[in-house]
């Protein structure tokens, strides 16, 4: 199915560079009017990035909605969880016994 996807892709970004030059040739030489071909293939190609855009946020979206699938199986949620509480363990540990200095944000910004 990708390759069908890609071929039609391909086919695409040929027809629209092919209407490009087109528009370009002809605003160039029968209408003089440069600018205007100019305008015509910078929307054209304005139009590609932000579909292309559009296209990388979805597959950024579908990965990472993968990755969290994969987190909340059987083990991942249970390791993201025992993880988190070590985390805060260790934190009120270090508090507790009073060897490390207290880097907190609410004691730097007495010191300010």
């Amino acid at each position: 199915m990708s390759t069908r996807s890609s071929v039609s892709s391909n086919v695409a970004r040929i027809v629209l560079v092919v209407l490009c030059f087109g528009v370009l040739a002809y605003s160039v030489f029968v209408e003089t009017a440069i600018l205007l071909g100019v305008m015509f293939c910078g929307g054209v190609f304005g139009l590609y990035l932000a579909y292309q855009l559009v296209g990388a946020f979805v597959r950024l979206v579908d990965s990472v909605e993968r990755i969290a699938d994969a987190l909340e199986g059987s083990n991942g949620a249970d390791r993201l969880r025992t993880a988190v509480r070590d985390s805060r363990s260790r934190t009120d540990d270090s508090r507790d016994d009073g060897s490390r200095t207290d880097t907190s944000r609410s004691r730097v910004e007495d010191r300010w």
